[in-house]
């Protein structure tokens, strides 16, 4: 029988308040094996996300991030500007066989997702690795700049990154499905500026929620947020993801 995953609703929420809510089912899921999360969201306020160990005084070495609200994810991987887009997280516990090696994981969201675009009409698929030699020595600020072997890309575009933390076994992947260029980053084309698809993040998150649990060899079940979840995230909001010190510590 497949074990359960709890769905939660779709939320929006800020920075720290979308974090430390990964964060705490993390820790609910490293405590109790017993079940994973789904949860899709977006930002009520556009945000740059850093990496756990990316360095704050190259991000505001770039003009464009020196007045705009940032958060320190608890994942690694480059910054993200959370604007116009979709940002998913899932969390499985230890024993679940897609836990090792760390890119089984990442094939299979990012398959499931990528089968998603390709049903309504855009051609999407992993990038695989680089020609030998190809690879940038430094990588760029921006998640979606670099080019990682686990990306879904279109078009020669990358559409969908992801990163993930461990906790005593349990894995913690989020990541963000681009769903329409934004004026900070123009450079970066979302998938409905490379093809006639949906901008709505209701309608798209409505489709992750029902295949990407499937998809892990989860049995879907729809839940609200538990209350000791809610209280373990109030108190890492506080205390982590609203401190400057969090934020700034690399």
């Amino acid at each position: 029988m497949s074990a359960t995953c709890g769905i939660l609703p779709h939320a929006s929420g800020d920075g720290p308040g979308n974090m430390a809510l990964d964060d705490a089912l993390l820790d609910a899921v490293a405590g109790d094996p017993s079940m994973g999360w789904f949860r899709t969201y977006d930002w009520t306020v556009p945000t740059l996300s850093l990496g756990y160990f990316q360095r704050w005084a190259v991000v505001q070495a770039d003009p464009r991030w020196q007045s705009v609200p940032v958060v320190r994810r608890p994942t690694g991987g480059g910054a993200i500007w959370h604007d116009r887009e979709l940002t998913y997280a899932l969390v499985v516990p230890g024993d679940h066989p897609l836990v090792r090696p760390s890119a089984a994981l990442y094939r299979t969201v990012h398959a499931a997702i990528a089968d998603l675009l390709c049903s309504r009409g855009l051609a999407a698929g992993r990038r695989g690795p680089s020609p030998a030699g190809e690879q940038e020595p430094n990588r760029p600020v921006l998640c979606f700049t670099d080019r990682d072997p686990e990306d879904i890309v279109a078009c020669g575009r990358k559409v969908v990154g992801s990163a993930q933390r461990r906790r005593s076994g349990a894995v913690l992947q989020h990541g963000s499905l681009l769903l329409e260029r934004s004026p900070m980053t123009p450079e970066l084309p979302g998938i409905s500026d490379l093809a006639p698809l949906s901008k709505d993040v209701a309608f798209w998150a409505g489709l992750l929620r029902e295949r990407v649990p499937e998809a892990a060899g989860f049995r879907g079940a729809a839940q609200d947020v538990p209350e000791h979840v809610r209280r373990r995230a109030g108190d890492l909001e506080a205390a982590v993801y609203r401190d400057p010190g969090w934020t700034g510590r690399r």
